[in-house]
């Protein structure tokens, strides 16, 4: 019987899982949300610089994790929403059987643990993915030359006798025949961390300044340390957390590749990518979670959480200001007393 998959948030990302994981003959339904009509009519389309163009897709579309409930039991969720936290677990929920491995394909840090207590039962995997892919318009995804995803267990085991860790193999072993460049890791945080110097430094800086990486460099001689500065910190806490692998010379390679990138259009980040389009951002995350490890080891981190609190302000205007207007002080207070 082939693999059943429900994969929950059919964008830019899922929608490429979803024609890996039909290409390795596994049952796919899509949950999508606002691409569910044009999906529902014509299904997905894919123009990838690995794959090929003009790729069809025709998973099963569904609107909700508790419509897709008659399509199941599910081997596996796959989470490839934004993370927002206190809200997937509880949406996800109708459609996890006792049996069902819980995968999460989404940034940030400390991502895990809500996923964790709401389901103590079912195989956790968790996933760092490097895929530059975007949904041009609904159900029409273009994606470039890069599809890399990093798996490992939650809470960290390569126990060869472990539910979760023979599930992340199965996992590996189905993506990596239908041509994905998936790897296993025995300890998927130290991967985390080390997005995390690329997405807690150029996602906030390029949000704040509505500015592609390279304008952003180009903008004062300064730029160039800020975004280090960033990253440093960043190294700074994932080292004392024990991830010695994360080190000051990841910071200039990245610095290297944006600066490759210079004379060429950039890079949009993907809190860039939201702001432009109205959409709430993964502040929490990427940068409030990185804020309260520092704090709880007692390291400084200023840059952080300077970008924290501008990135969490600038959030709340892009979910409560009226068009054309700033956010006043009553909008927000009426918006706390009635959460």
């Amino acid at each position: 019987m082939a693999t059943n998959i429900l994969l929950h948030g059919s964008g830019a990302i899922g929608t490429i899982y979803i024609y890996l994981l039909q290409k390795a003959g596994c049952s796919v339904t899509a949950v999508c949300r606002s691409n569910y009509e044009a999906a529902k009519k014509d299904g997905f389309k894919i123009d990838s610089d690995i794959y090929g163009k003009g790729i069809k897709l025709f998973p099963k579309v569904v609107r909700s994790p508790e419509e897709a409930y008659a399509s199941g039991p599910f081997d596996y969720v796959i989470v490839c929403t934004k993370a927002f936290p206190g809200v997937t677990p509880q949406v996800i929920a109708p459609a996890i059987s006792e049996s069902t491995t819980i995968v999460l394909i989404q940034n940030g840090i400390g991502i895990e643990d809500e996923y964790a207590k709401a389901f103590p039962h079912n195989p956790l995997l968790s996933c760092v993915v490097y895929l530059p892919t975007t949904q041009v318009s609904p159900g029409q995804i273009v994606m470039g030359a890069t599809e890399i995803l990093q798996i490992g267990t939650y809470p960290a085991t390569s126990a060869s006798d472990s539910p979760a860790y023979q599930s992340a193999e199965r996992l590996v072993k189905t993506l990596t025949s239908a041509g994905s460049n998936t790897t296993l890791h025995p300890d998927i945080q130290e991967k985390r961390w080390q997005k995390l110097l690329i997405n807690a430094s150029w996602n906030p800086i390029c949000a704040l300044t509505l500015s592609r990486d390279v304008a952003y460099l180009a903008s004062s001689p300064e730029a160039e340390n800020v975004v280090t500065a960033v990253m440093a910190e960043v190294v700074s806490v994932a080292r004392a957390k024990g991830y010695t692998k994360i080190t000051v010379q990841m910071t200039k390679d990245q610095l290297s590749r944006a600066l490759e990138r210079v004379g060429s259009r950039g890079i949009e980040p993907s809190m860039l990518v939201d702001v432009l389009h109205g959409r709430r951002m993964e502040v929490e995350v990427i940068l409030g979670n990185c804020v309260r490890e520092a704090k709880a080891l007692g390291i400084d981190v200023p840059r952080l959480e300077t970008l924290y609190v501008l990135g969490k302000a600038l959030d709340e205007a892009m979910a409560l200001r009226q068009p054309g207007k700033s956010l006043a002080g009553d909008e927000t207070a009426q918006f706390k007393d009635m959460a």
